[in-house]
């Protein structure tokens, strides 16, 4: 049976080392999502994300350098995760 994501790499994601790591990007971004930053925009970043996935280099897991922090929106597009709410989204952020 093929593991999914989760079943994959959930012990990880629930580590000590992890989330220890996580907390301190989050306060050395100030909780603030990078990418809008970069934009002059200032939204809340949710999401720890790993710039080489940890899929493609697990050796890169706990690698400070390898994360930013991300608002769900950047989140999605660095993911290609694209679908009706983020066109909405991007159609009225453009207006």
């Amino acid at each position: 049976m093929e593991e999914n994501y989760h079943s994959k790499y959930g012990k990880f994601y629930a580590s000590k080392k992890w989330r220890d790591l996580r907390n301190r990007k989050f306060a050395d971004a100030d909780g603030l999502c990078e990418l809008c930053k970069k934009e002059e925009r200032y939204e809340l970043g949710k999401e720890v994300h790993h710039i080489v996935p940890i899929e493609k280099d697990w050796n890169r897991r706990l690698d400070y350098d390898n994360l930013m922090l991300l608002c769900p929106m950047h989140h999605n597009e660095v993911h290609e995760r694209y679908g009706a709410l983020q066109e909405f989204l991007s159609f009225w952020d453009s207006q």
